[in-house]
């Protein structure tokens, strides 16, 4: 990985995710060997089903290409997850032996979204363009300027609206503030172009990201630096 780059994973893991006959993933451990207990839990309050599969499955990834670029074993790779704002182990992950290597994890269903960078602290998020097709959604993610123009990045209002939504949460997952800073209270970034996001905060370059059809995803980089390079896998 070189300067100003971050390389992306988008897996729809609903391809070929058949459980295993006789119940849920767990009682067949494999799937979950590398995961530590914090991700065990997690995966076990999420219940049965689609996205408790792709929570295992973006986990799974995440220790599989971390430990590959580290020459690590993946259960050997540990986690903080510290909240800023109540302690609790539920914040984004930070790598706690090589803090220099910076992650970010997002899931939307069945697919699931990886980014990997030693160039800054990255975010990345996948949404299904579905389900930002609610009443509201203008003044719950658009700033001012950009409701009622016929889409917020250009082409058809509903694939917009959600490119704009990804965008805007991959540079706030990217500032580390996450929701807590409000997406309407900013115009989206234009692909490719340094933005101020947060005033006082680093400038983030965002970059569209490949995607299965009717998810549309994003990866921003908090640096400050020029041109970023999006390496697909």
């Amino acid at each position: 990985m070189g300067d100003a780059s971050v390389d992306v994973w988008v897996r729809d893991t609903a391809l070929g995710a058949a459980p295993p006959e006789g119940g849920r993933d767990a009682d067949r451990l494999d799937p979950l060997d590398p995961l530590d207990q914090h991700e065990r839990d997690r995966w076990a309050r999420l219940g049965d089903g689609p996205s408790a599969r792709a929570y295992v499955k973006l986990h799974v990834l995440a220790r599989s290409q971390i430990g590959r670029f580290l020459g690590r074993s993946p259960e050997s790779l540990r986690f903080d997850r510290t909240c800023p704002d109540c302690g609790r182990q539920h914040g984004r992950p930070l790598l706690v032996d090589d803090p220099g290597l910076h992650l970010s994890l997002s899931r939307a269903g069945t697919v699931v979204a990886l980014a990997l960078t030693r160039s800054g602290p990255v975010g990345v998020d996948v949404e299904q363009v579905a389900g930002t097709q609610f009443e509201g959604f203008g003044q719950v993610a658009l700033h001012a300027r950009e409701r009622g123009n016929g889409g917020a990045v250009g082409g058809g209002v509903a694939t917009a609206n959600a490119t704009a939504w990804v965008r805007k949460e991959a540079a706030l997952k990217a500032l580390g503030v996450g929701l807590r800073v409000d997406p309407a209270s900013f115009v989206t970034p234009r692909e490719g172009v340094l933005a101020e996001v947060v005033p006082g905060l680093p400038w983030v370059s965002v970059v569209d990201v490949d995607a299965p059809t009717g998810c549309v995803a994003a990866v921003a980089l908090a640096s400050g630096s020029g041109p970023l390079e999006v390496r697909h896998h």
